[in-house]
């Protein structure tokens, strides 16, 4: 009911897709349809996006997926803005509290901190623009904007006192600069916000060593090295060993667990299973949370014919998702690589090339009318 109120207030009446293998989302599918059916029916005078009347309007595709067609993209660590503050940083909802560094409280040449709350959300014009980038583009563009503000007229005095130059300027000599400049008082405090989260970030960042995590999950997920080598499983293994026995953080280790699980559809044997389980040192409850992937459609085990053990023992990791899905030739950094499988469908469907028998519609598409 929820959901049909959503588009009867957006006025979309959209064609329903989901996945043809999946019996929850074609059930979630039929019933939506048949709401929203009876919504139309009863409301007259209510109109949708591409009925015919609208011409500058189309109708909506509304696709119903299931948790268990990407049960890897929550799992891998991700190194944009938002993903980075939600994922290493205390936030309750949008409201996060960090160190905000303040030139008032410091002595010279030190640094002082004050703890300070922020809320995160579509009314910060910053927090929109950045959140979807790469944490090191944020930083970069955060540092160019600061760095206009300072070169301006107003803040010349401030530039051609310092030494910095052309380099990005410290979180001390922004907190001067936003004292110094008090007619950019509000745009350089949000800026300095932003720029100070951002270091936040990059410090849980380096603290975890998610750089070198960073890659073992990238290698996992996309089946081959930053320089496109295609390692064998026992290789990338015998990483994931090492990590676990210097990580003393037990969630991080059974994030990696599962991540070699899920991206390998299982691991050769059982005991090779039980092998990385031990060196996991996990608790009941998080071994129960890894026996829970199966319940995702995950297996713990894959599943060989008689005599073939030898041969995936000894096979290359495997990419994980539609083929073609699983790496951007795009990307600039190597710490994020692999491309989630939502993407690709999304794409496809928005191209109008995802297929119907893979993805059908509760009722004919207009191409199949």
């Amino acid at each position: 009911s929820k959901l049909v109120t959503v588009c009867a207030t957006l006025n979309e009446y959209p064609h329903v897709r989901f996945p043809a293998k999946n019996p929850l989302c074609t059930t979630l599918a039929n019933h939506f349809q048949q709401k929203m059916n009876e919504f139309v029916g009863a409301n007259s005078t209510w109109w949708y996006n591409g009925d015919g009347v609208h011409p500058n309007s189309e109708r909506a595709t509304m696709l119903i997926m299931d948790r268990q067609d990407d049960c890897l993209s929550p799992l891998i660590h991700e190194f944009t803005y938002e993903a980075m503050v939600n994922d290493l940083l205390p936030i309750d909802d949008d409201r996060i509290t960090y160190e905000s560094v303040s030139a008032g409280t410091a002595k010279e040449g030190e640094e002082g901190s004050i703890k300070m709350d922020a809320l995160l959300n579509d009314n910060d014009e910053v927090w929109v623009e950045l959140r979807g980038k790469h944490i090191a583009d944020v930083i970069q563009t955060l540092s160019g904007k600061i760095r206009d503000i300072v070169n301006s007229s107003s803040g010349s005095a401030l530039n051609n006192s310092g030494k910095s130059g052309g380099k990005a300027l410290s979180i001390n000599q922004m907190a001067k600069a936003l004292k110094a400049l008090p007619e950019y008082r509000e745009i350089m405090s949000k800026l300095s916000q932003h720029m100070q989260i951002a270091h936040q970030c990059m410090d849980k960042f380096n603290k975890m060593g998610l750089l070198d995590l960073s890659d073992i999950e990238q290698t996992l997920a996309t089946g081959k090295t930053d320089e496109e080598r295609s390692p064998k499983l026992k290789e990338m293994l015998g990483q994931v060993v090492e990590d676990f026995r210097k990580q003393p953080d037990s969630m991080m280790r059974l994030r990696l667990l599962a991540i070699v699980i899920v991206s390998q559809r299982g691991l050769g044997s059982e005991s090779d299973l039980q092998k990385l389980i031990h060196e996991a040192n996990l608790s009941k409850k998080e071994l129960a949370t890894i026996q829970n992937l199966e319940k995702m459609g995950c297996p713990l085990v894959m599943e060989a014919p008689a005599g073939k053990m030898s041969k995936i023992r000894d096979r290359r990791i495997a990419p994980y998702g539609r083929e073609g899905s699983y790496s951007s030739p795009t990307s600039e950094y190597s710490s994020s690589r692999y491309v989630c499988v939502l993407k690709s469908i999304m794409e496809d469907a928005i191209s109008g090339n995802l297929a119907i028998d893979e993805y059908p519609s509760v009722m004919p598409m207009p191409d199949a009318e």
